[in-house]
This record gives C-alpha cells, structure tokens and sequence, in this order.
C-alpha cells in the first residue's frame, strides 16, 4: 500500500503541473518535429489558424526562457525542496515535461503514451535515512518498500541518429527537513536552468547539429546517483549511442569565471568542457572530488567518456537550508550555460 500510495502522490504532483499540456503533444508533435528535426516532407492536416498562432505565442514564450528563471521556479516552496518520490519532485518533473514539449523536444524516455515514447524514464527508489553530518543534510538508502521515480529525456535531433552526446543534470533535492525546506537553487536547479537554457539556444538557432543532442534530467542523485545508474542498467536506448555525457551540478556560486571539472581524466567530454570554458574566458580545470560525485559517474563506469561541470565553490552552503536563490551569482549562472553550449558546439556540431 505505501508503494501503491508513493505512486499516487507522484503521479498528482506530475498531473498537477503537466494537466495543462496533455493534449500539446498529440495536436501539434508533428508541426513540432518537423520544425526541430526536419525530417522528410510530409503530408499532415494543417492546424487551424488560431491553433497555428498559439503554437508560436505558446512557442517563443518557452524559448525566450532563462536558467534564471528556471531556478527561480525550481527553487521555491511551491516545489517542497523536490525530493525524489514527492509531489514536489512530481511537479518539478511536470515543470520540465512543459518546457520539453514547449521547444520541440522528441520524447527520449522509455515510458509509451499513446503507443508512442514520453519523456519519462521510470524506476524505483528505496526508503532513506536523513541526517546532517558536518552541518550538511545527507540521504543513505535503508531497505523496506520502494517507490516510483522518473528520470526525463528530450532530444533535439541530429544528422546522425546512431550518436548521442547527453547534457544532463539532476532535478531532485532534499525536500524538507525537520520543518525546514532545502530549496536547492544551486544544487541542482542551476544545472537544470543551464541544460534548458542550450537546448533553446539550439532550438532558436535552427541548427541541425551533426549528433542528436539529449537533454536528461536524473532523478534521486541526491539519493546516491540512483536515476542515472537507473538509466545505465536499463536505458531507453542502447549506450553504444552515446559519444559523451556532458553533467552539470551546482554551478551558480562563487566568483565569476572559476569552475572546476569532475571525470576520470581529461576525456573527450572533459576536453570538450575544458576548452569551452577557455573559449569563455573562465577556468575548469580537473578536481579532486575528496569523496563527492555526480552522475557523470554511473556513465563512467561503463567506459562511456563522461564529466561534470561544477562551481570551485559548490561546497558554499551546500545541503543546507540556506541554498536559494540568493545565494547564486547570476553571472556566473550565465557564464555555466555558455560554457556547456559551447561544450556541446564541440562535442556535438
């Protein structure tokens, strides 16, 4: 039953956000695909001239978003500090379907509406223990019943299909804890407000690049990098696709310019990173992650060349309550997004 009820409340948070949006995907997919991915001409009714306006007011208004504005949404209490498995993570996850759909993307995930694949990629978390240790909140799995997560993936596609470079960031947090929220700006609704910020670049540019480029967004990091190794055991398609996976975590605070990178070496995504940030005029060089990681890592693990983008400072109030809005540099917020545009002009155009 508390599984049964686990799933209820995500789906509610999910239902709760996307409701409005349900029917855009049937209605105007084909309008939608065919203005991204530009495949061969096909014979399709036309929308109705009203529908064809809403679409493009519906249209611009997604892609003139920002990262700033996508943290801002993330970030407040509307989304319970998103723990993965809350109604707050369901609404995040519907929050993240609408901008999705709203620019064009191809669902990537492995979950069928309508015979056909959504943006959602399922799995199952386990029961967690919260505690803080040295002033920081942290969640170790127990054992006991399991609920339902989504991790969500949207494509722009390429000219070759057969590879994929990933950009991705986790959309979980740590929710609330002993009455106080954990809003997660930087930690990881900045990541997420850079990856949606490329992919509209991309979509505004007309720009069909050489390899399909997949926006994921993991579920359950916070959790031990469970949405990613959820995806790497069984993924919506085969990891022989994939070229490079390019992570972003926590890069909104500290000092403009100065960034650092998580990977076992300097890989073809670490290089890519690396000389998008000299290209920037801001400085990443490899770290040590002194015990830390992100899900750079669950792709690593099978060989897949993989890293992770982050602030020097990402420690700065770090799973505390204290992580909101205020504490971002908008700046360097900016400056983390051109960097992984141009890690992606790289690695994938």
């Amino acid at each position: 039953m508390q599984t049964r009820r686990a799933f209820i409340k995500l789906l509610c948070g999910l239902g709760a956000a996307a409701l409005p949006w349900t029917g855009l995907p049937r209605r105007w997919q084909g309008s939608l695909q065919s203005w991204v991915a530009r495949p061969p001409v096909k014979f399709v009714r036309s929308p109705a001239e009203d529908e064809q306006m809403d679409f493009k007011r519906l249209a611009a208004a997604h892609l003139e978003r920002t990262a700033w504005d996508d943290v801002n949404v993330l970030a407040s209490s509307d989304f319970g500090g998103r723990r993965a498995g809350t109604v707050g993570e369901g609404k995040a996850a519907g929050y993240l379907i609408q901008e999705m759909a709203g620019i064009g993307l191809v669902p990537m995930g492995s979950l069928k509406q309508d015979g056909k694949p959504g943006f959602a990629h399922a799995f199952t978390i386990p029961e967690v223990a919260a505690s803080v240790v040295n002033g920081r909140l942290v969640m170790r799995p127990q054992a006991g019943l399991k609920s339902p997560a989504l991790n969500l993936l949207g494509a722009l596609p390429g000219e070759n299909a057969e590879e994929i470079i990933i950009i991705s960031a986790h959309y979980d947090h740590l929710g609330v804890y002993q009455g106080k929220l954990y809003p997660g700006a930087n930690d990881n609704a900045s990541g997420v407000g850079c990856v949606l910020e490329v992919m509209r670049r991309l979509v505004r540019a007309e720009m069909k690049p050489k390899r399909t480029v997949v926006a994921a967004f993991w579920s359950a990091e916070e959790m031990g990098f469970l949405g990613s190794n959820a995806f790497v055991q069984s993924p919506s398609f085969p990891l022989a696709r994939l070229v490079a996976v390019l992570n972003v975590d926590t890069v909104g605070n500290g000092p403009t310019g100065e960034f650092m990178l998580w990977a076992d070496g300097l890989n073809r995504a670490a290089k890519a990173c690396a000389d998008a940030a000299a290209q920037a005029g801001a400085s990443a060089p490899l770290g040590p992650t002194n015990g830390h990681n992100s899900d750079h890592i669950s792709f690593a693990h099978k060989g897949i060349p993989a890293v992770t983008l982050l602030a020097r400072n990402w420690l700065e109030k770090n799973h505390t309550p204290e992580d909101g809005v205020n504490l971002l540099n908008r700046d360097q917020l900016k400056l983390a997004a051109e960097i992984l545009y141009r890690a992606v002009q790289i690695a994938a155009v």
